[in-house]
Formats: structure tokens, sequence, C-alpha cells
């Protein structure tokens, strides 16, 4: 990687170094040793039968601990996720060739930190010959006060556009939007490129955003509001909901109307006294028309040795607390195989990548999937009034609920064990004194 980002005037201006003059051989072994690689967000390009798997590549300056700027990463892997080297996609006349640094116009000023694209999600309509995946990550935005935005940017045609919410001033800082493409009319056709992109902006509450692909224009879709006298009390959490992996639909049979989504955000929880505690849930958003609610949501989980080692798993407050669902790269239900791959960023060092057997059988077997499709079927439309909204989100704050309790457990445990070290190390002393 270092190869790559020998002669950014990023790199150049921080240590020192003007590019004329530079040793390339001993700029590239200082910089291998600031270089980081993780947020591993990936997709299956069915076409090419092939994965596309983008990262983040942080460079931190010498003596600070802070990322300073962030690079896209994109790699190719083929099904048994064996790297291919000079892999080349030709898109309407444009050839991209992988393993490659994606040109993204990045601001950035000496002396400063967090520039360059970060949290990288991408995304691709299922079933839809010839559409380009969607890459979407946050990043400084070269306007008065310097945001942070959502931008979506496509690998192959190198086309990079910013989200922007109409009819409202850019915030500071916006981040965390869980992508999916969702079909807003029964009419639509679902086998098509779709010419909007929606998003999970919170979770609670409930709000979904509508953006254009071709602009980045922004409009809101639905927002949730629920009475305060139907809430029910909840312990302070010290955390939330945020997003996590894109969200792909679910094969039902219960009418044109209802559409369901699989997706894994992430709970973000401060009990433990060396930061914050991320973990993985599974949740089933609901949809109709205009409509949504979380029909399902689970315990945090960390999926025990599948994606973490076991001293992870031991220290869950320290190397085991960034669990960070990146994407749903694939979900294969040909021939009833019925495996979801998924990918994870580990300590914010690594990416890893499991495969889960039995996704929609499980889903299937949830209670509120027959529910939902004799209601349809019926032709009510409960899924748009207040009860199933007061439910989901009551759903959504016991998975919140939940991984607070680990957290708070996992504290507790490891200050307990820090305890038991001081104390040993009193009886020794003793022991010398006698």
């Amino acid at each position: 990687m270092a190869d790559h980002l020998t002669f950014h005037p990023m790199v150049q201006a921080t240590f020192g170094y003007k590019e004329k003059s530079a040793d390339p051989s001993q700029l590239k072994k200082v910089l291998e040793n600031h270089l980081s690689q993780f947020a591993g967000s990936g997709v299956w390009l069915p076409e090419l039968k092939v994965y596309l798997l983008t990262s983040r590549v942080v460079y931190t300056r010498p003596g600070t601990s802070w990322p300073t700027m962030s690079f896209l990463r994109g790699r190719i892997f083929d099904e048994q996720w064996r790297h291919l080297e000079n892999y080349t996609v030709e898109w309407y006349g444009k050839k991209t060739t992988f393993p490659l640094f994606f040109d993204i116009p990045t601001i950035w000023w000496e002396d400063g930190s967090f520039f360059g694209p970060e949290d990288p999600r991408i995304i691709l309509k299922e079933d839809v010959q010839g559409v380009e995946p969607i890459i979407v990550f946050n990043m400084i935005m070269n306007v008065t006060g310097n945001p942070r935005t959502m931008w979506i940017f496509k690998p192959f045609s190198h086309l990079l556009t910013p989200l922007t919410i109409q009819g409202e001033e850019r915030k500071l800082v916006e981040k965390n939007w869980a992508p999916f493409f969702y079909r807003s009319s029964p009419t639509n056709s679902n086998l098509k490129p779709s010419e909007y992109l929606h998003f999970i902006y919170s979770f609670n509450p409930l709000q979904v955003l509508k953006c254009r692909v071709e602009n980045g224009s922004c409009e809101w879709f639905y927002k949730q509001n629920i009475p305060d006298f139907l809430s029910l009390p909840h312990p302070n959490p010290n955390g939330e909901m945020r997003g996590g992996t894109n969200l792909v639909p679910i094969p039902i049979s219960g009418g044109p109307s209802l559409q369901l989504y699989v997706g894994f955000p992430r709970t973000h929880v401060s009990f433990c006294k060396s930061g914050p505690t991320y973990r993985p849930e599974l949740v089933l958003l609901s949809g109709v028309d205009s409509s949504f609610h979380i029909a399902y949501a689970s315990l945090a989980t960390d999926f025990g040795n599948a994606v973490l080692d076991q001293n992870e798993l031991d220290n869950p407050c320290t190397t085991g607390g960034y669990l960070i669902p990146s994407s749903i790269l694939r979900w294969d239900l040909a021939t009833r195989k019925d495996i979801m791959t998924l990918s994870f960023s580990v300590a914010d060092n690594s990416t890893r990548i499991i495969r889960l057997s039995g996704m929609l059988r499980f889903v299937h077997s949830l209670p509120y999937m027959a529910k939902s499709s004799k209601y349809i079927l019926r032709g009510d439309r409960p899924l748009q009034t207040l009860p199933w909204s007061v439910v989901g989100r009551e759903a959504l704050l016991c998975s919140l609920e939940s991984a607070a309790n680990s957290s708070r457990k996992d504290s507790i445990e490891m200050e307990m064990e820090e305890l038991r070290i001081k104390l040993q190390s009193l009886d020794a002393e003793k022991m010398t004194l006698h």
C-alpha cells in the first residue's frame, strides 16, 4: 500500500519531504509503519462472479494517534476469496484495474486530521443486469465550515456525488446512514436500475431518507412519530443503535405492497472505562408504501469464535471492544443454500469475513412473518398504524438494552479482575516483608 501513497502531498507534507527531493525507498519504509487497513465492505458481482471489496486505509502522521487521512482502496476476490491481481473491469469504455486506490478529491490542510473518505459501505441492486455498485461514505466537504457529509461514489464510472437533504441547512456531521433499495410503488419495476437510494437515517426515532442517485438530492421519506405516553421506561443504555451494514430484501409472498429487509446495525454503548463497545444486532425492517417500522431486533451478539479470537472474546472492553458490521456481501439462496456472507471490522485494524447458514429459515420462522402476511392478504394496512411502530420501537430499545447490559457486565468483570490482580500484588508485598 505504501507504494501508492508515497507521493501523496499530505504524506509528503507531514514527513517534511518535497516531491523532487524525497527518497522513495526511505519514505516507503517509514510510511508502512503509519498505515492501517480496516472497515472492509464488499459486494458480490454476479455478472463477473467476483467480490468487490472496498476498505478504508488510514494514514496517521508520526507523533499522533488520530487518523490524519483516509483513502479508499478497492480489491477483487474470486468466489473462494483468492485475491485477484491486475483484474480489469471495463464499464462503458472505461477500464478500471484492481487493486487500486480510488481517486477521490479530498480537502486537507497541515496539522489537521480525519480527512478523506471514512466508513465505506457498498451496495448493489440485486437481479438487475448491467447495474453499477454504489459506495457510500462520509467525508469532510470543501465548503464553509467544512462539514462532514455523506457521499456516493460509483467505482467503475468514477462519479462522486455529495448527498444533500433538501430544505435543511447542512449539519456539521452526517454519518452512519444505512443504505437499501426500496420499491416506492408496487407498480415500479424491480428489474431495472433504481433512480433512488434509500437510507435509514436513524433507528430511534425511525427515519428514512430517499436520495436521487444522479444528483444526490435527498428528501424525507418517512419520519416516525410516537407519542411520549406510549413509551415504556427503559434504563439509560449509555449509547444508541447506529447504521452498520446495508439492508437486503427478504423473499416473501405477502402481496406486492409488503417489503421486508434484513440488516445488521451496531450498538455503541459506553460502560467500559477504556472506551465504547460496539456490537452487531440482527434487525428486520418492514415497509408498506411510505411507512416503515422495526419488525424484529435481536440481542447484541459477537458470533463467538466465528469472528473474534479467544483473546478478543476474553477482553471485550479492550482488544475485543470494536466489532462493527460492515456489509452483507451476498445472500446465496440458489439451490436452497441459504448462505449469507458478512464482513466485520475488528478493533479498527482488520476485516473479517463469515458465512451464516439458515438466515432465510430463521426469518420465516418468526411469528411476525405469518401475521404480517395474513394482514396483507386480508387487505388491511396495519403496518401503517401506530401499534406496529410502538412495538417495533420497544423491540429496538430492548435490543439496545441487552447490549448495554452486556457491556455493563463486561465492565464489572474487568474491574473485578483488575482488583484481584492488585490484591495479589499486595499479598506478594506482604510476603516479602515477613
